[in-house]
Protein backbone atom coordinates (compact mmCIF):
# COMPACT_ATOMS: atom_id res chain seq x y z
CA UNK A 1 0.00 0.00 0.00
CA UNK A 2 2.77 2.19 0.84
CA UNK A 3 4.70 1.71 -2.48
CA UNK A 4 0.97 2.19 -4.22
CA UNK A 5 0.63 5.59 -2.14
CA UNK A 6 4.09 6.54 -3.46
CA UNK A 7 4.09 5.52 -6.87
CA UNK A 8 0.32 6.25 -7.63
CA UNK A 9 -0.80 8.74 -5.38
CA UNK A 10 2.13 10.69 -5.63
CA UNK A 11 4.48 10.11 -8.24
CA UNK A 12 1.71 10.58 -11.12
CA UNK A 13 0.23 13.57 -10.24
CA UNK A 14 3.66 15.57 -9.57
CA UNK A 15 4.73 14.14 -13.33
CA UNK A 16 1.47 15.79 -14.21
CA UNK A 17 2.53 19.05 -12.65
CA UNK A 18 5.96 18.37 -14.11
CA UNK A 19 4.43 18.58 -17.47
CA UNK A 20 1.57 21.41 -16.79
CA UNK A 21 4.28 23.79 -15.73
CA UNK A 22 6.92 23.37 -18.00
CA UNK A 23 4.19 24.12 -20.66
CA UNK A 24 3.02 27.29 -18.79
CA UNK A 25 6.60 28.55 -17.98
CA UNK A 26 7.81 27.62 -21.74
CA UNK A 27 4.88 29.96 -22.76
CA UNK A 28 5.18 32.80 -20.55
CA UNK A 29 7.34 35.79 -20.53
CA UNK A 30 9.60 37.07 -17.42
CA UNK A 31 6.89 39.11 -15.89
CA UNK A 32 4.02 36.85 -16.52
CA UNK A 33 5.00 33.86 -13.39
CA UNK A 34 6.74 36.24 -10.69
CA UNK A 35 5.77 34.29 -7.50
CA UNK A 36 7.85 31.42 -7.93
CA UNK A 37 10.69 30.22 -11.15
CA UNK A 38 9.92 27.05 -12.84
CA UNK A 39 12.51 25.51 -10.15
CA UNK A 40 11.25 26.54 -7.35
CA UNK A 41 7.50 25.32 -8.99
CA UNK A 42 8.80 21.77 -8.81
CA UNK A 43 10.15 21.75 -5.40
CA UNK A 44 6.86 23.32 -4.79
CA UNK A 45 4.69 20.18 -6.14
CA UNK A 46 6.86 17.31 -4.74
CA UNK A 47 6.75 19.19 -1.25
CA UNK A 48 3.20 19.37 -1.14
CA UNK A 49 2.21 16.14 -2.92
CA UNK A 50 4.30 14.15 -0.14
CA UNK A 51 2.84 16.49 2.60
CA UNK A 52 -0.68 15.58 1.18
CA UNK A 53 -0.01 11.79 1.47
CA UNK A 54 1.01 12.45 4.92
CA UNK A 55 -1.69 14.77 5.83
CA UNK A 56 -4.36 12.31 5.14
CA UNK A 57 -7.22 11.88 7.79
CA UNK A 58 -9.25 9.48 4.98
CA UNK A 59 -8.76 5.95 7.03
CA UNK A 60 -9.32 8.50 10.60
CA UNK A 61 -13.11 9.32 9.22
CA UNK A 62 -13.60 6.29 7.63
CA UNK A 63 -12.80 4.29 10.83
CA UNK A 64 -14.94 6.82 13.58
CA UNK A 65 -17.90 6.04 10.66
CA UNK A 66 -17.68 2.11 11.03
CA UNK A 67 -17.83 2.23 15.00
CA UNK A 68 -20.79 4.63 15.34
CA UNK A 69 -22.51 2.81 12.12
CA UNK A 70 -21.36 -0.86 13.30
CA UNK A 71 -21.80 -0.19 16.87
CA UNK A 72 -18.85 -1.09 18.47
CA UNK A 73 -17.75 2.42 20.25
CA UNK A 74 -19.31 0.32 23.27
CA UNK A 75 -15.97 -2.16 23.55
CA UNK A 76 -13.43 0.89 22.78
CA UNK A 77 -14.74 3.31 25.61
CA UNK A 78 -13.97 0.57 28.47
CA UNK A 79 -9.97 0.86 27.30
CA UNK A 80 -7.82 2.54 29.64
CA UNK A 81 -7.57 5.89 27.30
CA UNK A 82 -9.69 8.17 25.95
CA UNK A 83 -11.25 7.73 22.58
CA UNK A 84 -9.49 10.67 20.84
CA UNK A 85 -6.10 9.22 22.23
CA UNK A 86 -7.32 5.75 20.92
CA UNK A 87 -7.50 7.26 17.32
CA UNK A 88 -4.05 9.62 17.48
CA UNK A 89 -1.94 6.43 18.35
CA UNK A 90 -3.74 4.42 15.60
CA UNK A 91 -3.15 7.62 13.14
CA UNK A 92 0.28 8.13 14.16
CA UNK A 93 1.08 4.46 13.54
CA UNK A 94 -0.52 5.04 10.01
CA UNK A 95 1.58 7.94 9.10
CA UNK A 96 5.05 7.71 10.39
CA UNK A 97 6.22 5.79 7.08
CA UNK A 98 4.86 8.39 5.41
CA UNK A 99 7.20 10.59 6.92
CA UNK A 100 10.28 9.14 5.09
CA UNK A 101 9.49 10.84 1.90
CA UNK A 102 9.27 14.30 3.52
CA UNK A 103 12.84 13.56 5.05
CA UNK A 104 14.46 12.80 1.76
CA UNK A 105 13.20 16.09 0.59
CA UNK A 106 15.20 17.95 3.23
CA UNK A 107 18.08 15.51 2.42
CA UNK A 108 17.78 16.53 -1.24
CA UNK A 109 17.68 20.08 -0.40
CA UNK A 110 20.34 20.61 1.75
CA UNK A 111 22.85 18.51 -0.99
CA UNK A 112 21.63 20.66 -3.25
CA UNK A 113 23.08 23.96 -1.55
CA UNK A 114 20.27 25.58 -0.01
CA UNK A 115 20.27 26.84 3.52
CA UNK A 116 19.78 24.99 6.47
CA UNK A 117 16.83 27.65 7.99
CA UNK A 118 14.14 26.35 5.25
CA UNK A 119 14.75 23.08 5.91
CA UNK A 120 14.99 23.03 9.37
CA UNK A 121 11.48 24.74 9.17
CA UNK A 122 9.68 22.46 6.67
CA UNK A 123 11.30 19.44 8.65
CA UNK A 124 9.51 20.73 12.29
CA UNK A 125 6.27 22.46 10.79
CA UNK A 126 5.49 18.52 9.53
CA UNK A 127 6.26 17.17 12.72
CA UNK A 128 3.22 19.60 14.24
CA UNK A 129 1.10 18.91 11.23
CA UNK A 130 0.96 15.20 12.20
CA UNK A 131 -0.88 16.22 15.08
CA UNK A 132 -2.53 19.10 13.79
CA UNK A 133 -4.01 16.89 10.80
CA UNK A 134 -5.10 14.17 13.83
CA UNK A 135 -7.10 17.01 15.28
CA UNK A 136 -8.35 18.60 12.05
CA UNK A 137 -9.70 15.02 10.70
CA UNK A 138 -10.87 13.99 14.22
CA UNK A 139 -13.03 17.27 14.31
CA UNK A 140 -14.59 16.18 10.81
CA UNK A 141 -14.92 12.48 11.37
CA UNK A 142 -17.12 13.61 14.41
CA UNK A 143 -19.64 14.46 11.39
CA UNK A 144 -20.27 11.03 11.21
CA UNK A 145 -22.52 10.64 13.99
CA UNK A 146 -25.21 12.55 12.31
CA UNK A 147 -24.49 11.01 8.67
CA UNK A 148 -25.60 7.85 7.48
CA UNK A 149 -22.36 7.27 5.50
CA UNK A 150 -19.36 9.26 5.46
CA UNK A 151 -18.91 10.04 1.75
CA UNK A 152 -20.08 13.48 2.07
CA UNK A 153 -17.24 14.20 4.74
CA UNK A 154 -14.19 12.24 2.81
CA UNK A 155 -15.20 14.18 -0.26
CA UNK A 156 -15.42 17.20 1.46
CA UNK A 157 -11.77 16.86 3.23
CA UNK A 158 -10.44 15.78 -0.17
CA UNK A 159 -11.58 19.09 -1.89
CA UNK A 160 -10.53 21.67 0.98
CA UNK A 161 -7.12 19.73 0.58
CA UNK A 162 -6.69 20.34 -2.61
CA UNK A 163 -8.06 23.64 -3.09
CA UNK A 164 -7.74 25.35 0.11
CA UNK A 165 -4.99 23.34 0.93
CA UNK A 166 -2.40 24.42 -1.96
CA UNK A 167 -2.48 21.17 -3.57
CA UNK A 168 -3.97 22.11 -6.70
CA UNK A 169 -2.44 25.61 -7.19
CA UNK A 170 0.76 27.37 -4.48
CA UNK A 171 -1.59 30.24 -2.99
CA UNK A 172 0.08 33.09 -3.98
CA UNK A 173 -1.13 32.40 -7.55
CA UNK A 174 -5.16 32.90 -6.34
CA UNK A 175 -6.83 36.08 -7.07
CA UNK A 176 -6.35 39.17 -4.22
CA UNK A 177 -9.98 38.66 -3.06
CA UNK A 178 -9.44 35.32 -2.29
CA UNK A 179 -6.01 35.23 -0.30
CA UNK A 180 -7.91 36.24 2.99
CA UNK A 181 -9.36 32.40 2.37
CA UNK A 182 -6.44 30.90 1.27
CA UNK A 183 -3.99 32.19 3.73
CA UNK A 184 -5.84 32.02 6.85
CA UNK A 185 -7.38 28.54 6.55
CA UNK A 186 -6.52 25.44 8.58
CA UNK A 187 -5.73 23.29 5.30
CA UNK A 188 -3.15 25.75 4.37
CA UNK A 189 -1.27 24.84 7.14
CA UNK A 190 -0.95 20.85 6.71
CA UNK A 191 0.04 21.15 3.19
CA UNK A 192 1.22 24.40 1.55
CA UNK A 193 2.52 26.26 5.19
CA UNK A 194 5.22 24.04 5.58
CA UNK A 195 5.90 24.02 1.64
CA UNK A 196 6.25 27.94 1.67
CA UNK A 197 8.73 27.90 4.41
CA UNK A 198 10.71 25.62 2.40
CA UNK A 199 10.77 27.55 -0.65
CA UNK A 200 11.41 31.13 1.05
CA UNK A 201 12.23 31.16 4.79
CA UNK A 202 11.71 34.37 6.28
CA UNK A 203 10.68 35.20 10.18
CA UNK A 204 7.40 36.98 8.92
CA UNK A 205 6.13 33.52 7.38
CA UNK A 206 7.29 31.46 10.37
CA UNK A 207 5.28 34.03 13.12
CA UNK A 208 2.64 34.08 10.60
CA UNK A 209 2.38 29.95 10.24
CA UNK A 210 2.79 29.65 14.19
CA UNK A 211 0.31 32.25 14.92
CA UNK A 212 -1.92 30.53 12.95
CA UNK A 213 -0.82 27.16 14.33
CA UNK A 214 -2.48 28.69 18.00
CA UNK A 215 -5.44 30.07 17.28
CA UNK A 216 -6.71 26.65 15.01
CA UNK A 217 -5.18 24.39 17.41
CA UNK A 218 -7.09 26.11 20.09
CA UNK A 219 -10.16 26.51 18.26
CA UNK A 220 -10.71 22.83 16.98
CA UNK A 221 -9.69 21.68 20.57
CA UNK A 222 -11.96 22.80 22.16
CA UNK A 223 -14.68 22.34 19.56
CA UNK A 224 -13.74 18.52 19.56
CA UNK A 225 -14.48 18.41 23.22
CA UNK A 226 -17.97 19.87 23.48
CA UNK A 227 -19.06 18.14 20.22
CA UNK A 228 -17.76 14.85 21.21
CA UNK A 229 -20.13 15.40 24.27
CA UNK A 230 -23.48 16.48 21.74
CA UNK A 231 -22.27 13.22 19.42
CA UNK A 232 -21.88 10.48 22.61
CA UNK A 233 -25.46 11.47 23.55
CA UNK A 234 -27.09 10.70 20.77
CA UNK A 235 -24.89 7.75 20.23
CA UNK A 236 -26.74 4.61 20.83
CA UNK A 237 -25.48 1.07 20.53
CA UNK A 238 -26.45 -2.30 21.66
CA UNK A 239 -23.80 -3.64 24.17
CA UNK A 240 -20.05 -4.24 24.33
Amino acid sequence: MLIADLIIATGVPFFIQFAIWTFVYEGANDEALPQYTLEETYLYYVAVLALNRLNNTYDLIFRVSTHVHEGQLEGIFIKPISYFQYNFFIFLGESILYYVPIVIIAVFVVLSGSGWAGVAGFVMLSLVNVFFCFLLGYLMSLSTFWLTRPDMTLSFQAILASVIGGTLLPISYWPDYLQPLMRYNPFRLIISGPAEFLLRPSSALLIELLSLYIVWLSTMFVACRYIFKFASNRYSGAGG
